[in-house]
């Protein structure tokens, strides 16, 4: 039996967003800088780190082509001959976009919100932020693929009976960095990544179980004034009843003496009976 990924995994980015309900018409198609996204790129932060120095040896290995960097994609071609400079262009106006949408802790390109579930970063995105074509970017990913630096997963999602949805997740393997020779700054980023994101997702797995029971509680409180609110008003169905009851006794009493008095030749039990008529039981 297949058990499904936890939220937080990039495994379960892929059904990210997928809600129940029927989708939307889709809105005309905006490339993403006309519909106001800015372009996805390294903050200084990252250009001084790990990530900063990744894109600077994509930009100079694909300039010099002196093959002192990523030599797998300079011999993906069985014919022995060199990867195109193409290609190399290609790749390094993606190394940016692609390393800013990186997760460290996973080696995926995603983030995860603010429930704690791992969202995936398309590649049209990629393409929108180079301004290279969505087929380029699809084959640079390809010949990465090949090279053994890159790892994609294409899903195809039946979304509520109606329609299909691919999601792709694309994964960096530790070889890029390894050939980039940033093997052992991975390995100490990713040790802090791995334990900020376990961090994360523990906070986030608390507020969780603190709203839940902060529900449990308000519904508890919700039930109880109910409760108490019913109660109310029952009390003032009977206090109501009792006064009919009391008034009817009264009246009762009055008309029973009426009788008696008018009446002095009928026995109690004949004035009962005339009181009976008059006031049926209810």
């Amino acid at each position: 039996m297949r058990l499904k990924p936890p939220s937080s995994s990039p495994e379960a980015g892929a059904y990210a967003g997928l809600s129940a309900h029927a989708s939307a018409p889709l809105p005309a198609a905006v490339a993403g800088h006309a519909a106001g996204r800015r372009p996805r790129e390294l903050s200084e932060k990252q250009r001084a780190g790990l990530l900063g120095t990744a894109a600077a040896r994509v930009a100079e290995e694909a300039r010099e082509r002196k093959r002192r960097w990523l030599r797998r994609l300079d011999t993906i071609h069985a014919s022995g001959c060199r990867t195109k400079r193409q290609r190399w262009d290609a790749l390094a106006a993606l190394a940016e976009p692609m390393l800013a949408r990186l997760d460290l802790a996973t080696l995926a390109l995603g983030w995860l919100d603010e429930n704690g579930a791992f969202r995936l970063n398309r590649q049209r995105g990629l393409a929108e932020d180079t301004g290279l074509s969505e087929c380029r970017v699809s084959r640079t990913l390809s010949a990465l693929e090949t090279a053994g630096y890159v790892r994609r997963r294409v899903r195809r999602i039946f979304k509520n009976g109606q329609q299909w949805v691919t999601r792709v997740t694309i994964h960096l393997r530790p070889r890029f960095f390894i050939d980039l020779g940033l093997g052992h700054k991975l390995a100490e980023v990713r040790t802090r990544k791995k334990a900020k994101r376990e961090s994360y997702l523990r906070e986030v797995k608390a507020r969780q179980q603190q709203a839940v029971i902060q529900e449990l509680g308000d519904a508890q409180q919700r039930k109880q004034s109910h409760r108490q609110a019913q109660a109310v008003r029952d009390a003032k169905v009977v206090n109501i009843k009792e006064a009919r009851e009391l008034e009817r006794n009264r009246e009762i009493a009055a008309a029973f003496h009426e009788l008696a008095v008018n009446n002095p030749d009928l026995s109690p039990a004949q004035i009962r009976t005339l009181l009976e008529r008059r006031f049926p039981p209810a």
